[in-house]
């Protein structure tokens, strides 16, 4: 029996031994790339075999602290800086380095780039000390602008003196708040690019210059030798018989204020039209209830050539040179129908034929309503079968039979009243039989057709 423990005791010691060893080769260290930690479990027994086991690639040009052939110990700390692409730009040259140097500095002592006084270095545009270190990127451009020193010059005499970074001269007079105007003269040319070498720099001021154009007011500097020419170079040259305030050719005034009168003189005409009349007449082509213009009228014109002057815009004179009748009125001729068709209307007595059809907003009314007794203006009773028009209607129309749908056949016999601008008719009621109505309605005037003479041709 013992002698077959002793095999199975033997397995067991080998597994825990192994055990033992495995956990011994497992380690927790800090990784840190490029100043960002990670903490990491590796089984790895160098430094190399943990950045392998990660996939971290290792270029030689990477800096890693300890070696990749350090053996690592739990709680270790490594560091990797990895090299990144500088392209370093001084004194007009190029050039493109693969480093894990980190401070501006350092990366231009490889390039051989001296740095003097006054130099500054500016790392993807924007400016850097040389001693801070640079956040990690693939890639960089590094530049170095050389200090130029500058002497300026005003009207001949020494103003200022300064070094600047600045790419172009324009750049630099900005940074120092020497601001240009279009018109100042500066030698060189504000173009003219700063490559470290001394430069003398003359500023020539303009003058600064009111003027005052219409209802404008325009600040400008100028350093011409006359109005006239300063005028011209602010794009307000005098024209025609235009004329400012000092003379063109007076030299540019003390206090700077010019004024600008623009003259203008036009030969206008007026054309004053003219009303034409209206007249009217029956036309035995134009259907009834219809109009039709004949002649369409046409308006007269009075013609006046007047001279007109202008001082910036505003009219400071007029002269009536010559008026006449250029045109002379033609009225418009309005035709009204008296063209008469006789049609017919379908309704619950039967076809019948009328002569006319309007179409009237009616209304209903009964004896006892306000001001209405049980007499018609006819003399007829007031009833259902009689209608009220408006008193012009009435005079031509009295007596005359209608049929209006929904009501019925009726006879024109009283008088009533109306709105302007459109037809009304009161539809007549007992008291027994009465109907309300508030509605558009047709009037079919019935046949016979009137006398000529009894017709209202045109409705009111």
């Amino acid at each position: 029996m013992k002698k077959k423990l002793l095999p199975l005791f033997s397995i067991v010691l080998i597994i825990s031994g192994a055990a033992i060893i495995f956990g011994s080769v497992q380690k927790t260290v800090t990784l840190v790339v490029n100043e960002e930690s990670y903490p990491l479990t590796t089984y790895a027994l160098t430094v190399g075999g943990m950045l392998e086991q990660y996939g971290i690639p290792l270029k030689a040009e990477d800096s890693l602290s300890p070696s990749a052939q350090h053996w690592l110990r739990e709680g270790e700390t490594v560091r990797l800086e990895q090299a990144a692409h500088f392209l370093v730009m001084a004194d007009g040259e190029s050039e493109t380095i693969l480093t894990a140097a980190r401070k501006p500095a350092n990366i231009l002592s490889l390039t051989e780039t001296p740095l003097y006084p006054g130099d500054r270095i500016f790392v993807d545009g924007k400016p850097v000390p040389p001693d801070v270190p640079i956040p990690y990127q693939a890639s960089h451009s590094l530049q170095v602008r050389r200090a130029t020193p500058l002497t300026l010059f005003v009207a001949g005499e020494q103003e200022l003196s300064f070094t600047s970074v600045a790419s172009t001269l324009a750049q630099a007079l900005w940074d120092e708040h020497i601001f240009l105007y279009s018109s100042d003269y500066l030698t060189p040319a504000p173009s003219t690019p700063l490559t470290g070498k001394p430069l003398q720099v003359n500023l020539t001021r303009s003058q600064e210059l009111t003027i005052h154009v219409w209802d404008e007011t325009i600040h400008t500097l100028s350093a011409a030798s006359n109005i006239g020419t300063a005028l011209a170079e602010t794009g307000l040259a005098l024209q025609g018989l235009d004329y400012s305030i000092p003379d063109e050719n007076s030299p540019l005034p003390e206090d700077g204020e010019i004024q600008v009168v623009r003259v203008q003189e036009k030969i206008i005409l007026e054309q004053v039209p003219i009303p034409f009349g209206v007249s009217f007449q029956a036309a035995d082509t134009v259907e009834l209830d219809s109009q039709a213009i004949l002649a369409g009228g046409e308006y007269g014109v009075q013609a006046r050539r007047i001279r007109v002057r202008y001082e910036n815009g505003e009219e400071v004179s007029r002269e009536m040179e010559k008026e006449w009748m250029a045109k002379e009125p033609q009225p418009r001729v309005v035709g009204y129908g008296t063209n008469i068709n006789v049609r017919s209307v379908d309704t619950p007595s039967g076809t019948m034929q009328y002569w006319r059809k309007v179409t009237a907003y009616a209304t209903s009314y009964k004896p006892g309503d306000a001001g209405v007794n049980n007499t018609t203006a006819s003399g007829a009773t007031l009833k259902k079968g009689v209608i009220a028009v408006i008193r012009s209607w009435y005079w031509y129309m009295q007596g005359q039979r209608v049929y209006i749908p929904g009501y019925g056949i009726a006879t024109i016999e009283d008088i009533g009243g109306g709105v302007a601008g459109q037809h009304w008719v009161d539809l007549g009621y007992s008291k027994e039989d009465y109907v309300p109505w508030h509605q558009n309605v047709t009037v079919y005037f019935l046949t016979p057709i009137p006398a000529p003479e009894n017709i209202m041709w045109v409705l009111e």
